[in-house]
C-alpha cells in the first residue's frame, strides 16, 4: 500500500516511546509459534490502559483527533475507512458531525459488555454513519453479491464457514489494515466467551479463529502490507493506551501465529529456527521425524561470509561444508544435510537444515550459536564431541575467524580450546575435533545488505532507525550518524555498524 500521509502522531511521536518499544517485546524472543506465541503475545498486549467512550479530550474522539487525523495545512481531516467524504475535526475531543465511534470487531459478538474491548483504539475507529448502519455487525468477508456501497465500503452476501452470510467487504486499500486488526482483537481478548461464531473456533484461546477466517485473514495481510498510515496510528495509540498491534510491528508473527510457520520458533530477525515439516512437523530439536513434513525454503538470503567482522548478535546464519549443511543434534555430534548452494548463495534448503542464531558468548568478542533448544557447545577435550547445552558458558562461546575464501575458523573457548567446529568426510557430520577435518563455511542471512558507516549518508526525508532486532530506536529527519551509540543498525534497508 503506498499512501503518503503527514500524521501530527508521527511528529509528535517522543524518543521515549520509541526507546520503551525496543523491550516492550522482549519476552517473545525464542518462544515456539502457534499456541505458545500467541499465549504470549496475549500475555504483553492484554494489559493495558482504558479510556472514556465517547467525545471529550481525554475519551475516545480526543483520542482520533491525533490517531486519526492527516494534516492538511490549518486544519485535520479525519481517517475514515469507511467512505470517501472529507471530513474535518473541530476543537480536539468533539465529535464530527455525520460519524460514529465504529467497533471493527462487533461489540455484539461478546454481547456488548463494556470491558476492555469495548473501549480500545486499536478497533475503534471513526466511521461515517451511513456505512457504520450499512455495516451492522456483519463479519469481514469476500462479497459474492453487493447490495450495498459508497465505493470504500461493501455490504452483501459472502460464503461464511460454507455458508452464504451477510458480510462486509473493505475495500483493497485497507484490507490489511482490518485483518491486522481482528488479529489483534482475537489475540488480546482470547479468553473472551466469544457469542457468535463466525470468526471463532471455539471457547479456547488457540486458534481462535476457524480456518476459512485464518485463510481469508491471511491473505489480505499479506496483499496489503503494513502501511506508514497504521505504523503511526499504532505508535499513537500505544502513547495513548499503553498496548501495540503486535501484527503491525512484526507482519511475520501473523505466520508463526496461525499460518506456515506454526513448528518454528519465533526471533526478531525473523528467521525459523528447529521445527519440523510444515505439513507433519517435529519434535523441538529440529528434527522432522515426528510429521515426516520436511519441506523447502528459499535460503536466497544467506550469502557466503568472506569477513567475520560483519557477523553481529542477532544474525541468522548456516553452517556449511561444500554442498552440506549443519543439522540437528544427534548423539554426540550434528547431522549432514544436503542444500544446494548457486553464485554463493544458498538456494533452497530443507527444514531438517539448522538455522542458528548468533548471540553474545560468555566471553568478549565470541559468539554463542544458538539452535533453537540450546546453544553448542565443546562436550570434551579428550575425543570429538559436541553438545547442545541450556545456559551460555565459556564452553559454548566460540571465537569466529573467516579468510577471504570463506574458510572459517570456529574455535571453542573454555575447557576445550583446542576443539575447532570441522566437518568430517568419511563420516558425515559436523563436530568439534582437535585434529585436521575439513574446515566450514559460515552463510549469513541478508548479507547483500551489509554496508560500512560510511555507505550512508543524511537523508533530507524523516529516516526511521532499527536496532538489529528489528525495533524501531529513532525517527528523525536525516541520518545523525554521530549521535548514535556503538553498535548495529538497520537505515534504509541496509546493516550499518556504528563504531
Amino acid at each position: 500500500m503506498n499512501r503518503t500521509y503527514l500524521f501530527l502522531s508521527l511528529l509528535m511521536l517522543s524518543f521515549a516511546g520509541i526507546s520503551a518499544q525496543s523491550e516492550y517485546y522482549s519476552s517473545i524472543d525464542m518462544v515456539k509459534g502457534g499456541a505458545d506465541l500467541k499465549n504470549a503475545l496475549f500475555d504483553i498486549i492484554s494489559n493495558h490502559k482504558q479510556i472514556s467512550y465517547g467525545s471529550g479530550v481525554n475519551a475516545t474522539w480526543g483520542a482520533f483527533y491525533t490517531t486519526d487525523a492527516a494534516v492538511e495545512g490549518n486544519k485535520r481531516r479525519v481517517l475514515d475507512m469507511y467512505s470517501s467524504t472529507a471530513r474535518y475535526f473541530g476543537a480536539k475531543g468533539e465529535s464530527v458531525d455525520g460519524m460514529n465511534i465504529e467497533h471493527s470487531v462487533a461489540k455484539s459478538w461478546w454481547n456488548g459488555e463494556q470491558n476492555n474491548a469495548y473501549y480500545d483504539l486499536h478497533h475503534l475507529n471513526p466511521s461515517d454513519q451511513t456505512a457504520n448502519s450499512k455495516k451492522s455487525n456483519y463479519p469481514l468477508g469476500e462479497l459474492t453479491s453487493v447490495s450495498w456501497n459508497n465505493g470504500v465500503a461493501y455490504v452483501g452476501k459472502a460464503v461464511i464457514d460454507g455458508k452464504s452470510e451477510n458480510a462486509f467487504e473493505p475495500c483493497d486499500e485497507y484490507k490489511g489494515d482490518f485483518a491486522r486488526t481482528y488479529m489483534y482483537m482475537f489475540t488480546c481478548y482470547q479468553n473472551f466467551k466469544w457469542r457468535y461464531t463466525w470468526m471463532n473456533y471455539e471457547q479456547s484461546s488457540y486458534p481462535t479463529l476457524k480456518p476459512w477466517a485464518v485463510e481469508m485473514l491471511l491473505q489480505w495481510h499479506k496483499q496489503d502490507p503494513v502501511s506508514d498510515k497504521e505504523i503511526a496510528r499504532n505508535n499513537a495509540v500505544y502513547d495513548i493506551q499503553g498496548n501495540r498491534n503486535p501484527y503491525i510491528d512484526y507482519p511475520q508473527l501473523a505466520d508463526y501465529v496461525w499460518g506456515d510457520s506454526v513448528n518454528y520458533v519465533f526471533n526478531f530477525a525473523g528467521n525459523v529456527i528447529g521445527g519440523g515439516g510444515t505439513e507433519g512437523g517435529g519434535d523441538d530439536n529440529g528434527n522432522g521425524d515426528n510429521g515426516g513434513g520436511t519441506g523447502s525454503l528459499s535460503g536466497k538470503d544467506f550469502e557466503l561470509v568472506t569477513d567475520a567482522s560483519l557477523l553481529s548478535v542477532g544474525d541468522s546464519v548456516i553452517i556449511t561444508y561444500d554442498s552440506f549443511a549443519m543439522g540437528a543434534q544427534y548423539n554426540k555430534y550434528r547431522l549432514s544435510v544436503d542444500i544446494d548452494i548457486v553464485d554463493g548463495k544458498i538456494d533452497t534448503y530443507s527444514n531438517e537444515v539448522q538455522v542458528v542464531v548468533l548471540q553474545s558468548g560468555s566471553i568478549d568478542n565470541t559468539f554463542a550459536l544458538y539452535v533453537g533448544d540450546g546453544y553448542l557447545a565443546a562436550a570434551s577435550s579428550s575425543s570429538n564431541n559436541i553438545a547442545t547445552v541450556a545456559q551460555i558458558n565459556d564452553n559454548a562461546s566460540w571465537l569466529i575467524t573467516v579468510d577471504s575464501s570463506g574458510n572459517a575458523q570456529v574455535v571453542a573457548q573454555g575447557s576445550y580450546q583446542r576443539n575447532v567446529l570441522q566437518y568430517n568426510v568419511s563420516s558425515p557430520r559436523f563436530s568439534c575435533y582437535k585434529g585436521t577435518q575439513k574446515s566450514v563455511k559460515i552463510y549469513a542471512k541478508s548479507q547483500k545488505n551489509e554496508t560500512s558507516i560510511d555507505g550512508v549518508g543524511q537523508d533530507e526525508s524523516p529516516t526511521t532507525i532499527y536496532n538489529s532486532r528489528g525495533v524501531a530506536v529513532r525517527i528523525s529527519d536525516y541520518v545523525d550518524m554521530k549521535s548514535l551509540p556503538s553498535g548495529v543498525y538497520i537505515i534504509n534497508n541496509k546493516k550499518v555498524l556504528v563504531k
